[in-house]
């Protein structure tokens, strides 16, 4: 698969990536972040989207979307997605390695190491600070992402349904995603978004 190929649908306002930096990339964001996959998405996307523009916030949206429509932790699911599509089955293997590599390790080193003082005072208080760091980095990113993709009353209509049914009725996350895929077929949301553009 060419270049041209794997880069389709991209933003290429920024240098193609290399093997090793997406295993960098990656690397760096799973040393350095707590809270789960979930939590990895804001750092994902600034680096991407806005540090390395290696594509725009339509295309992170809906490798996300496919990263949680399928089995699996979304950040594994996200480096396999963004590897392939920027260096091919290269670039998955070298995402999905410095994604997973640092949590490897870390969980490692607790079980061997650390375990012993699970119950210290100290840790408890850094762990505990640490939870509403991350719930902020997350709803940050989801204000972010909301500005890009509810651009019209449609995808509005749609975005406030979903919530609702994820918040109250306690939904199935893969019911809401067949749902929006259903109503994006069904419902001319591209259409609608390009003449409020125009207007």
């Amino acid at each position: 698969m060419d270049d041209d190929l794997r880069l389709e649908g991209f933003k290429k306002a920024g240098p193609d990536a290399s093997l090793f930096q997406l295993f960098f990339m990656f690397l760096k964001i799973g040393a350095f972040t707590f809270g789960g996959g979930v939590a990895m998405v804001p750092l994902l996307q600034a680096e991407l989207v806005e540090k390395k523009r290696w594509m725009d916030d339509h295309k992170f949206v809906d490798c996300l979307v496919l990263a949680q429509s399928v089995p699996g932790p979304i950040i594994v699911n996200l480096s396999v997605i963004s590897g392939y599509r920027l260096q091919g089955l290269k670039g998955s293997l070298c995402s999905l390695l410095g994604a997973v590599l640092p949590s490897f390790l870390l969980i490692l080193a607790v079980v061997v190491f650390l375990w012993q003082y699970r119950e210290n005072p100290l840790a408890h208080g850094v762990f505990q600070g640490i939870r509403p760091a991350v719930t902020a980095l997350i709803a940050a990113s989801a204000v972010k992402l909301g500005r890009a993709v509810l651009k019209n009353r449609p995808s509005l209509l749609l975005f406030t349904l979903f919530l609702g049914g994820l918040i109250v009725f306690n939904i199935h996350p893969l019911f809401v995603i067949i749902g929006g895929a259903l109503a994006g077929l069904f419902l001319p949301l591209q259409q609608v978004e390009a003449k409020e553009v125009k207007e």
